[in-house]
């Protein structure tokens, strides 16, 4: 385990690799795959899937556990796209969206290609894909992955800061 100093935004040390750290990461593999249109982070329930640019993806945090020299964030990542009212594409659409996910695991991954060598990222091995469809109010279909992520806590009581 590494437990280096991180800076924030701000250019202020921070002790651990923190939730921002994270949607920054996911918002340049979102931000760099050509499929995805639009990508949004927080409640699922609370974007406008109208108004949106599809497809698109969203991560939402599910939960955080600390041990000792861990902080493990559990994310839930939405992929979706639009199907036509025959439903004539979902499957095109299932195949697609499950594709992508497999592109954001293997970028999570292998968080050093979107310029993040600074931090220590490990995923979960075993990510568990769900199929949906017509499960918002507009006619989408997709895929949810249960994702969990791995970082090293500091918890030591020696540094002050607390950002």
């Amino acid at each position: 385990m590494s437990f280096s100093e991180f800076k924030n935004i701000a250019g202020q040390h921070q002790k651990n690799v923190t939730l921002l750290n994270i949607i920054k990461l996911y918002e340049n593999i979102a931000s760099a795959n050509s499929y995805i249109q639009d990508f949004t982070f927080g409640d699922i329930f609370e974007i406008d899937l109208n108004e949106t640019n599809y497809a698109l993806s969203h991560l939402s945090i599910e939960s955080a556990n600390y041990t000792n020299h861990e902080l493990t964030y559990t994310l839930r990542l939405y992929v979706m796209d639009l199907v036509s009212k025959d439903e004539g594409n979902e499957n095109d659409v299932l195949s697609d969206t499950l594709q992508v996910i497999g592109d954001f695991i293997s970028q999570f991954k292998h968080s050093s290609s979107f310029g993040d060598t600074e931090h220590d990222y490990r995923m979960n091995d075993n990510v568990s894909c769900t199929p949906f469809t017509e499960r918002f109010d507009n006619e989408v279909s997709g895929w949810s992955a249960d994702i969990s992520i791995t970082v090293s806590f500091n918890a030591s009581a020696c540094t002050g800061d607390i950002m």
